[in-house]
């Protein structure tokens, strides 16, 4: 009975943990996720909006500790990846986010290290919350 109660209590206290804090927080968005690494070969952006394409995220070990499963209720995603680069530390700044009655337009630039090439290519890719339903446009 004592490690019913003591398994009970752990979960409780592990299910209630926050999640991590984003990189860049906003009003309107939260950069949640960069990494170096992880993103694809090419570049693109990907607007997540349906439970369906949410639990993607849900799933991926390096971008889980920054969302909740009820945040789609809430909220898009947009998954920017930036292609392969020849350095390491490439960044992307909200340059703008204009939220209109029917849409956000969010501008997103990307942003260059000042590193020297490195051997070793990388894919970076980032996670931007967007603290809105609404229809989302990327100019």
């Amino acid at each position: 009975m004592k490690k019913i109660v003591i398994a009970s209590l752990i979960l409780v206290l592990f299910s209630s943990c926050s999640t991590k804090p984003p990189m860049v927080s906003k009003p309107l968005y939260d950069i949640l996720f960069g990494s170096d690494y992880g993103g694809a070969s090419f570049q693109f952006y990907e607007i997540i909006s349906e439970e369906k394409e949410f639990s993607m995220l849900l799933k991926d070990k390096m971008i889980k500790p920054y969302v909740k499963k009820e945040d789609i209720t809430t909220c898009n995603f947009i998954l920017v990846n930036i292609g392969e680069k020849q350095k390491k530390g490439y960044s992307i700044e909200v340059n703008s986010i204009e939220e209109l009655s029917d849409k956000i337009v969010v501008s997103i630039k990307e942003i260059e290290p000042n590193a020297a090439p490195v051997e070793n290519s990388s894919n970076p890719c980032f996670v931007i919350k967007i603290k809105s339903k609404k229809t989302i446009e990327i100019k």
